[in-house]
């Protein structure tokens, strides 16, 4: 697996080990051999170079040398030099020997579970015959090195074994070449190829092509896409492999330049197409390459992408999928609606056990008879199942269920399958389906947000690269696509994986794609290290902001989001309840006194006419809102009964038409629900819960069903509606007290979507909206001190962590229970412990001492970042500016508020 990797992102460098191994003396024969003719036709890939001092100075120019290096297989590698080096007599040293050839390093996949190389060095001159034939003597001298040899067929095949090592080699030579492998099976095929007579080349058809002539260029690369699939076979988890099979017959054969650069491979050439029936290819049948258009709409945190550009987009189906069903006419219709572009996407998944979220885009070319066909269609559903078509309104667009197996599938082909259900969702002339509701929220939310490929600057520099139209292309975000290549790899791989983790994660930004130029396909490869504006292996904290006040503060910096631009604020309260405003350039914005302490942290909603944000929070006995100036919207602030000591606040909005429901919990355990208009919601006043509350009340949707998840103090959890009725199935008990809300992750119905809440005692448990218990696991609790809670992730909540403390000691668990960090604190009292990940890596465990009044900050590999404590009394806010590529922390010590700037190590 080590080599696998190696050849994934820089297999290239593979070419080094050929000094790996010892030389048999040549036969006499001067007779020309084309070395390509030697190469069996089973060979994945066969790699030529001609110069590889300049290669290996190349990458030691780079950071490639120094993370190849990392890796065992690279550290193996140098040993077996060592000793090969120590063997040759005098100051001659293999690399000056192999340096300026034309070598082919041929890779193959040998047996189910096994890769293997096969090198080809020619030897042309006096001097290097001579070098040849003292090196061999010297091995054969050498107490590190045992030798036999025996006859193959005609051949003399000599074994060389390392006996410090183990390590074995064979090689033989043929017309002033040598042939040498680490397979003995692989070295006998290729006696057995030159014993049939005729030889012909692999690379039929590319002989004239040599990119080695062309500056910067450093290696010819021959693929075999007849043979790929076998290579990913020995990794790839069986149930993919047909869609691999599928997408590799799409090429033939192909011959690709590599070139160099800082912190980049890149490969380009020309690739055969596949003509075979029912290839890829042929299904296909590309006439011209499309642009990618849908940038625009693809999140951030997307792992995996495939598109498709084509001018005949009905021709993915490879057949009349939907033939036989009640509904076939229209989905035939349907997919005639569809033009230029479909995409297949993966999002990041935030543990190993969990599918990662799936969207499929597919833009209209025709997009009124494309409305009118999926109305038809809803209503034949809604006859068919004699119940109204489930639909949506989030925000300006329409979420609409479509209760049809595998729609994708039956509409662009067996690579969309995986759709038990589908919702759709129009955005501007692309129809995007998911398998959930909540996958179509979060996008909806992410291109709201701007958090897109389209607006990623980072993104942005990766595509320049790109080619800007492709008839095929896949697209991997190595770091957020982490966990989706975990789960793909067989349980054998997954461990070699985690050890090549950190080479693979750092050249993060991975394109392959291909597009149709006359009779063949333009290719290119990317594999590139994201660019880092003043990287520094080291984090620094600077001062990018101070502000005084004249009284202490007391809350936290409480995250908000500017009401016109969207930029990042943040809002301060004082010690005589003043609320200050710093809005993203550090200025003064507005100034509220509220009269009393704000409980919790400040929602924001879009409300009026304009749809701004306003701000809704809530202090004792008060439910406030203002707007972006700080004046109190009509109606409020809304006044609670002087007995009331209000908790927290959840503000929703059901049908998203702005009409908000304003949910406070106190602290005997009653709920009490308002309009926006101030109006108290009948069966809410008050809804009395037999505890307080662990957290504030979670308002779920799904499938077309309003949830309000309340967990209380006693470990009883209760699921209510809006008319705040149990759901069938609650309350029922974790066993257990619990600190801390829980974790939601929504299917397409109550059964099908599953809460995780983790006990006071480290219970975790995972139960479904019908009340049933679907998993529980204990943490390890190494004293009755240890406590435990549930850590959602600050900025965006997808994600959570778990925490441990016990006497000063505080532990952290990721969603699949493994621990992440583990330290040791001045003093006993209980910590607060934050969570923030910004996608992939870019992962921030925050960590506050009350008593001492610091807070401690780490990375994902929980390492201190900055090398020191801060000074702060109050949780931080932390945000992540991806144009800059780095944070800012604002936190609050004594009268003071002060902004750091600083970036997280790579």
């Amino acid at each position: 697996m080590p080599k696998r990797i190696v050849f994934f992102f820089i297999g290239f460098v593979v070419l080094a080990s050929l000094v790996y191994y010892g030389f048999n003396q040549l036969k006499d024969s001067r007779e020309e051999v084309d070395l390509w003719t030697l190469v069996p036709e089973d060979a994945v890939l066969v790699v030529e170079t001609n110069n590889h001092t300049a290669l290996v100075e190349h990458l030691r120019e780079t950071e490639l040398w120094d993370n190849f290096s990392m890796l065992p297989a690279a550290r193996h590698f140098e040993e077996n030099i060592a000793y090969l080096d120590s063997a040759a007599a005098g100051n001659q040293r293999l690399e000056r020997f192999l340096d300026k050839k034309d070598i082919l390093t041929s890779i193959h996949v040998e047996g189910k579970n096994d890769i293997q190389f096969a090198y080809y060095i020619p030897i042309s001159t006096v001097g290097e015959h001579r070098f040849y034939r003292t090196f061999i003597e010297s091995i054969s001298k050498s107490s590190a090195f045992t030798e036999e040899t025996h006859d193959y067929k005609g051949f003399l095949l000599t074994d060389i074994t390392n006996t410090r090592l183990g390590t074995t080699f064979t090689y033989f030579s043929y017309h002033n070449n040598v042939i040498v492998s680490p397979s003995p099976v692989l070295i006998e095929e290729i006696v057995r190829r030159i014993n049939r007579a005729k030889l012909t080349s692999i690379a039929t058809g590319f002989e004239k092509t040599n990119y080695l002539d062309q500056p910067d260029v450093y290696a010819n690369v021959f693929v075999n896409y007849r043979a790929l699939p076998d290579l990913f076979e020995l990794f790839v988890r069986d149930e993919l492999m047909p869609q691999v099979r599928y997408l590799a017959s799409l090429c033939q054969n192909g011959k690709l330049e590599l070139k160099l650069e800082q912190d980049k491979i890149f490969m380009n050439g020309f690739s055969n197409p596949e003509r075979l029936k029912d290839s890829f290819h042929s299904n296909i049948a590309p006439v011209k390459p499309q642009p990618l258009l849908i940038r625009n709409y693809l999140p951030i945190r997307t792992a995996v992408m495939m598109h498709f550009g084509l001018d005949e987009v009905t021709r993915l189906r490879q057949e009349a999928q939907a033939e036989g069903t009640a509904y076939g006419t229209i989905l035939d219709s349907l997919s005639q609606t569809f033009s230029n572009e479909v995409a297949l996407a993966y999002m990041e998944a935030y543990n190993i056990t969990s599918s990662p979220d799936k969207i499929v885009y597919a833009h209209l070319g025709n997009v009124d008879l494309a409305g009118t066909l999926l109305s038809r269609l809803g209503e034949h559903l809604s006859d068919a199942r004699k119940k109204s078509a489930f639909t949506e309104q989030y925000g300006s667009y329409t979420i609409q269920l479509l209760d049809v197996p595998e729609l994708p599938a039956q509409l662009f082909g067996k690579l969309f399958s995986g759709f038990d259900q589908s919702y759709i969702v129009q955005v501007d002339d692309y129809l995007i389906f998911a398998p959930d509701i909540s996958t179509l929220r979060a996008l909806l939310d992410d291109i709201s947000d701007e958090n897109v490929w389209g607006k990623s600057v980072a993104q942005k520099a990766f595509l320049e690269e790109t080619l800007q139209e492709a008839n095929f292309s896949l697209f991997i975000n190595t770091v957020n696509a982490w966990y989706v290549l975990s789960r793909s790899v067989t349980d054998d791989d997954r461990e070699e994986l985690l050890q090549n983790a950190l080479l693979i994660k750092r050249f993060n930004q991975v394109s392959l794609q291909f597009a149709k130029v006359e009779k063949q396909y333009y290719t290119s490869l990317v594999i590139r290290k994201q660019e880092r504006s003043s990287t520094s292996r080291e984090s620094r904290f600077t001062v990018g902001l101070t502000l005084s006040f004249g009284n202490l503060l007391y809350s936290r910096p409480l995250p908000i989001q500017n009401a016109v631009d969207r930029s990042k604020e943040i809002v301060v309260q004082d010690s005589v309840n003043v609320l200050f405003n710093i809005t993203a350039n550090g200025s003064l914005g507005w100034v509220d006194s509220v009269g009393s302490k704000v409980r919790g942290t400040i929602k924001q909603i879009e409300y009026g006419p304009d749809k701004k944000l306003r701000h809704v929070f809530v202090t004792e006995n008060r439910i406030h809102a203002i707007d972006n100036q700080g004046r109190s919207l009509d109606n409020f602030p809304f006044n609670l009964p002087d007995s009331v000591n209000v908790q927290h606040l959840a503000a929703f909005d059901y049908n998203k038409d702005g009409d908000y429901r304003l949910l406070v919990d106190d602290n005997l355990g009653n709920l009490y629900m308002y309009d926006i208009l101030g109006t108290a919601i009948p069966g809410w006043q008050p809804r009395r819960m037999d505890y307080r509350l662990a957290a504030k009340p979670q308002h779920l949707s799904v499938g077309g069903q309003d949830v309000i998840l309340v967990l209380l103090e006693n470990g009883y959890v209760y699921a209510l509606n809006r008319n705040g009725e149990t759901y069938p199935g609650f309350p029922f008990s974790l066993k257990s007290p619990v600190t801390s809300g829980a974790f939601a992750k929504l299917g397409s119905d109550l059964k099908r979507s599953e809460i995780t809440a983790v006990t006071k005692y480290g219970a975790v448990v995972v139960f479904n909206l019908q009340g049933k218990v679907l998993q529980r696991e204990q943490l390890i609790r190494p004293s009755k001190s240890a406590m435990f809670n549930l850590v959602p992730e600050s900025s965006n909540g997808r994600s959570f962590i778990i925490a441990r403390q016990d006497q000063g000691r505080v532990v952290l668990f990721d969603q699949d229970l493994k621990e992440v960090l583990d330290k040791r604190y001045v003093t006993s009292a209980p910590k607060i412990v934050q969570y923030y990940h910004f996608g992939g890596d870019k992962k921030v465990f925050a960590i506050t001492e009350t008593g001492p009044q610091k807070t401690y900050l780490y990375n994902s590999k929980a390492t201190l970042i900055g090398d020191r404590t801060l000074e702060s009394n109050q949780p931080v806010t932390i945000y992540y500016n991806e144009v800059a590529n780095n944070y800012s922390l604002y936190k609050v010590y004594g009268r003071e508020l002060t902004k750091l700037e600083f970036k997280l190590p790579e």
